[in-house]
């Protein structure tokens, strides 16, 4: 699978919005050579907003021709909301515990790409080397990681986070718990026959090679039985500066969430992007996911990097600073004044059980935009 790069510059970001068809991503973004954006990973890190995808498609089509790709963007903002609303809670079985759970310990050849699925480990390889995955080969993997592996999600979902360029937590934590049903109200299958129309593959000799009827009495495949437990490790980059120090005025604090190089540029004040080692112990990112931040963290103008504890930071003395920082669920207890994110549904707040409910209520948000008939993930 050709993936586009994504180490490029902003520029080239917007260049790729304005070239959206929605009315293709529409009709082949379930297709893994489909119509995709790409943008994901530029969406997850600050350095584009879900309203900078949506003004720029609306100046050129219709809300009806974009009616699907704005119904996408929700449900990053949907996934945000609920996230925002019950806090950590969602790292747990949210709405239901997951049923049929043997271990917590991801399949060795789901992590090897070695499953026998070519569809899947050719996926597989593809996240591992470049950093992308397409959606519908996450719910694949999902479900075959969890579902038919009889593993609870939390461990696969932080194996796929790592590796991920636009691994994002709450989109990737509550899409796993979807596919688990435990933040839906029944869990999520494909067959072999779904796999092949969507990666137009031909293959017939798997496990996944069966109707829908027989996934909920289906033992766990020879393929899968074989466990692993998870080493990932963060490489952080090295810091560029030192602390902050009582003659700092003003201080712009960047997240690895808010990599905007168009936010408060007219703003003067150091601009720091602290990476706090302690926010990273649990969901560890990869090296080529680092090496992504870096690179996107140069493309803000007089960006330094710091790499330590917030006592390291902010040593005493410097209590007084005025310092401004943007809103984002991980970095709620950050010092300072918080700019809002930019939604496409700032109005369409708190916690949402489905995105049926949620989008019933944000689509009201875009003028002429008619009523989704199926709001659903693929």
């Amino acid at each position: 699978m050709s993936v586009p790069d994504f180490f490029v510059d902003y520029k080239d970001v917007l260049n790729r919005i304005e070239k959206i068809n929605p009315i293709e991503y529409a009709r082949s973004r379930n297709f893994l050579n489909g119509h995709i954006t790409y943008l994901s990973p530029f969406i997850t890190h600050g350095i584009i907003s879900t309203k900078t995808v949506a003004d720029i498609v609306l100046k050129k089509h219709t809300t009806r021709d974009a009616e699907k790709l704005l119904a996408e963007l929700g449900w990053r903002e949907f996934f945000h909301r609920v996230w925002q609303a019950r806090g950590d809670e969602i790292f747990d079985d949210l709405r239901n515990t997951q049923g049929k759970v043997l271990t917590g310990n991801l399949s060795k050849n789901i992590a090897e790409a070695e499953t026998g699925v070519e569809t899947l480990d050719e996926s597989i390889k593809t996240l591992k080397e470049t950093g992308y995955m397409h959606n519908h080969a996450r719910m694949w993997t999902a479900s075959v990681a969890s579902n038919i592996a009889q593993t609870h999600w939390y461990n696969p979902s932080r194996w796929m986070y790592y590796h991920l360029l636009d691994g994002d937590l709450a989109s990737n934590t509550l899409s796993w718990q979807w596919i688990v049903g435990s933040f839906s109200h029944k869990k999520y299958y494909a067959n072999q026959e779904n796999l092949n129309k969507y990666a137009q593959s031909k293959q017939t000799d798997t496990f996944l090679n069966i109707n829908y009827d027989d996934f909920d009495t289906l033992e766990i495949p020879e393929a899968l039985k074989e466990r692993t437990k998870l080493s990932l490790s963060n490489n952080f980059p090295d810091s560029s500066t030192g602390a902050i120090t009582e003659n700092d005025q003003d201080i712009l604090l960047y997240s690895i969430w808010n990599l905007d190089p168009t936010w408060r540029a007219d703003h003067s004040g150091r601009r720091i992007l602290w990476i706090d080692p302690d926010m990273h112990k649990d969901f560890p990112l990869s090296p080529n996911r680092w090496n992504f931040i870096t690179h996107w963290a140069k493309q803000v103008a007089d960006l330094e990097i710091f790499i330590g504890s917030q006592n390291e930071l902010f040593p005493q003395g410097t209590e007084n600073i005025n310092i401004v920082t943007r809103e984002y669920p991980a970095t709620q207890a950050w010092p300072g004044i918080r700019d809002p994110r930019d939604w496409c549904y700032p109005n369409t707040k708190g916690y949402f059980k489905n995105f049926f409910s949620y989008w019933k209520l944000a689509q009201k948000e875009i003028p002429g935009l008619r009523k989704l008939h199926h709001p659903h993930k693929s």
